[in-house]
């Protein structure tokens, strides 16, 4: 009995225990969702390349690029054309053209003749009697396009373009003012060789048509009677060192933008320099210049050179031998005329102060060239200046002229000498 008690009495707890464990194995998640998850997680996929789903098919194309990327990384073909595209390093671009010029105005008197409306005799840019002046406003601008090819236009306006361009004559009364291309032209260099062509300065002369560049403000008797301005045509010049050179030319004539005549006129020069302290050249031109003649000849014959001692002196020289076969006036016989003439000018610097001078001889015996005058003349100029600023620069000029007859001065009163004085204003840039 004992026993039968105790084996119920045991089954009693035992189910009581079991009812917990019952309850609590109905309420837990099911065991076998869990790790169902944790199987895709496997290295399946890496281990076994199962085929991926249809979308995953879609997005594998960017995948292939990428495999390819060496492949487009491979354009040296195309960076080889790269050269093609860097053609115009070759041909380097032009630099930018270079600007110059100045503007020189100034006040001319005749202590002989003061009326201004008589020129002043054996002058070619100067205003008659007492007056200002705009003598010029002077543009240059030069362009290198390369080694080889360069080109220089230079235009005036004023008073001497007037003189230049043919408008106002070196004799007639009234000033006039005009504008004038007084060079324009282009050049060929190569090896020593340079091809002008266009219009350009003569190759004779100690002065030129700038007025700043001169020692004096007033030119001489050789400038303005025995040698050309300028020339329109074609030269050739030859440097084979910087100590010599050599030129030749065909052109129009003399100061002639078209010829006058069916004549061409050759120019030539040739030129040394030793050192820097000499310079020489010899230089001239032969050819028809009178109107529709082509029989006549003119000849020129020039020596240009200077001497510096120092840097603060200078001796220009010239020295410049002429003819030309006169036309016959009146049924009479063509004649011959000569003229010939000898120039110093001295240039002192000492800092902003300069001083120019000149001694000058003309002998012009049948007056073809001074056109007004039989005759020899001689003057002498003298012209201080200072520079203020920069290029701006101020000078005086007292200067005489000699005639062998009376010429000079007043026509109603001629005389052998004139005195004049002139002042000049230029700025340089």
């Amino acid at each position: 009995m004992d026993k039968l008690v105790m084996r119920w009495g045991l089954l009693a707890i035992l189910a009581v225990a079991a009812l917990p464990i019952r309850a609590s194995a109905q309420t837990a998640p099911p065991p076998a969702p869990a790790p169902a998850p944790i199987a895709p997680v496997e290295p399946a996929p890496v281990a076994e390349p199962a085929p991926p789903p249809a979308a995953t098919t879609e997005v594998a194309p960017p995948a292939a690029p990428v495999e390819m990327a060496p492949a487009p990384a491979e354009p040296a073909p195309i960076a080889e054309v790269a050269p093609a595209a860097e053609a115009p390093a070759e041909e380097p671009a032009a630099p930018l053209p270079t600007v110059s010029g100045y503007v020189e105005a100034g006040y001319n008197i005749s202590f002989t003749d003061p009326n201004v409306a008589h020129p002043v005799p054996l002058r070619v840019y100067d205003a008659p009697g007492h007056s200002f002046a705009l003598h010029a406003a002077h543009l240059a601008v030069a362009h290198k396009f390369n080694d080889n090819i360069s080109a220089v236009i230079e235009i005036d306006a004023g008073r001497d373009a007037a003189v230049n361009s043919g408008t106002l004559y070196p004799f007639t009364i009234s000033p006039q003012f005009a504008f004038d291309v007084q060079e324009a032209y282009a050049n060929y260099a190569a090896g020593g060789w340079t091809l002008t062509a266009g219009k350009f300065v003569t190759y004779e002369g100690i002065e030129v048509i700038e007025g700043p560049l001169n020692p004096t403000i007033t030119r001489g008797l050789l400038f303005g009677l025995a040698e050309p301005f300028t020339h329109t045509g074609v030269k050739l010049h030859y440097q084979p060192v910087d100590e010599f050179n050599i030129g030749i030319g065909v052109v129009n004539g003399w100061d002639l933008i078209g010829d006058n005549n069916g004549m061409k006129t050759v120019i030539a020069r040739i030129a040394v320099t030793p050192s820097d302290k000499f310079f020489a050249a010899l230089s001239g031109s032969v050819g028809s210049e009178q109107p529709g003649d082509n029989e006549h000849h003119r000849m020129s014959i020039d020596l240009t050179g200077a001497i510096t001692p120092s840097g603060s002196f200078q001796l220009w020289y010239q020295g410049n031998f002429g003819a030309e076969t006169i036309p016959a006036m009146m049924g009479g016989p063509s004649t011959k005329a000569t003229w010939w003439g000898l120039g110093l000018q001295p240039i002192v610097t000492a800092g902003d102060f300069t001083l120019g001078g000149r001694l000058e001889y003309f002998a012009d015996p049948k007056g073809v060239r001074s056109t007004f005058a039989e005759g020899k003349f001689f003057n002498v100029t003298i012209t201080p200046g200072i520079k203020l600023a920069g290029g701006f620069k101020l000078r005086a000029e007292l200067r005489a002229d000699v005639a062998a007859d009376k010429v000079l001065g007043k026509t109603s009163d001629p005389k052998k000498t004139q005195f004049t004085g002139a002042l000049s204003a230029e700025y340089v840039f």
